[in-house]
């Protein structure tokens, strides 16, 4: 876990917006905020000092915390660094992808596709998908072997993962299906060794993803 972000308030915050415990654009008092986490006032300011720093929560004196709410510029400034940094990883990955790789990727693709088919309880599926892009994604990030980009691309997966709180649809049934089948197609590309194709795929991939989360 990078540094900061294995904070236990820092941790306990993502969880609390996670399980509905915390709302995003919510305003709270700090002790509040103690209570809800489940931490003393001193690591409390601890988690502040992150969380301000990361743009999740804004100190309003005589006010109170208020919550970051992913408004259009926020969510697509996250979109094109994750874009920036994948695309990169994924030029690098196309060159030395193992064919092994390609053929285990595809077949768990098939088969989360073939299991969302016949789902329907969110719940169910939304854990091994957030599982599989991660490991789909970080393949590419990992390519580049760079520490400092591993460290801000755990910080953008998360709030990826929170962004997608303001439209839960996003990745409801249809559309996870179709993202299953924009990584296919990054993945035929990777197996015909075209990293231009793979990384137009990926583009287009990320721009229905952010298509998705801002109108469906």
């Amino acid at each position: 876990m990078t540094e900061g972000i294995d904070h236990p308030g820092y941790l306990a915050f993502i969880d609390a917006l996670v399980t509905g415990q915390l709302k995003l654009g919510q305003v709270l008092k700090q002790q509040a905020l103690c209570e809800v986490l489940g931490i003393s006032l001193s690591p409390m300011r601890e988690a502040t000092t992150l969380l301000e720093a990361e743009g999740l929560i804004t100190v309003r004196r005589r006010v109170g915390i208020a919550i970051f709410y992913p408004d259009v510029k926020f969510v697509g400034n996250t979109f094109q660094l994750r874009g920036l940094l994948e695309r990169e990883g994924l030029t690098k990955f196309a060159r030395t992808v193992d064919p092994a790789w390609i053929r285990r990727a595809r077949a768990d693709h098939v088969a989360i596709v073939d299991y969302l088919r016949t789902a329907d309880d969110p719940a169910a599926y939304r854990e091994p998908m957030r599982l599989l892009e991660r490991d789909f994604h970080g393949s590419f990030i990992a390519a580049l072997e760079n520490h400092q980009i591993d460290t801000i691309y755990q910080r953008l997966d998360q709030k990826m993962f929170l962004i997608r709180l303001i439209n839960m649809e996003a990745v409801g049934l249809e559309n996870s299906i179709q993202s299953m089948s924009e990584h296919l197609a990054v993945l035929d590309a990777l197996d015909q060794r075209d990293a231009e194709a793979a990384t137009e795929a990926l583009d287009k991939h990320l721009k229905g993803v952010l298509h998705r989360v801002l109108t469906t």
